[in-house]
């Protein structure tokens, strides 16, 4: 699993410390996403991350299967 969150904060001119500044989401919680040194991501932040952005969460976390991601290909299959 790989989370997508720096790519869609990039795309929306959007800084880490902004989106923990709104969001009330800690700035290491947020580097630690960002970096992919995590093992788990709550609801609550995942929901929050969402609503600010204005996206679901297929837009921030990605499946890594065999050395590429699944996320173009299960959003253009429907799956």
């Amino acid at each position: 699993m790989k989370i997508m969150l720096n790519q869609l904060l990039d795309e929306k001119g959007i800084s880490q410390n902004q989106l923990a500044k709104d969001t009330g989401i800690s700035v290491a919680a947020l580097r630690n996403l960002n970096h992919n040194r995590t093992t788990r991501i709550s609801f609550e932040i995942l929901e929050k991350i969402c609503i600010y952005l204005g996206c679901g969460v297929e837009d921030i976390l990605c499946i890594e299967k065999d050395g590429w991601f699944l996320q173009n290909e299960l959003s253009e299959t429907g799956k």
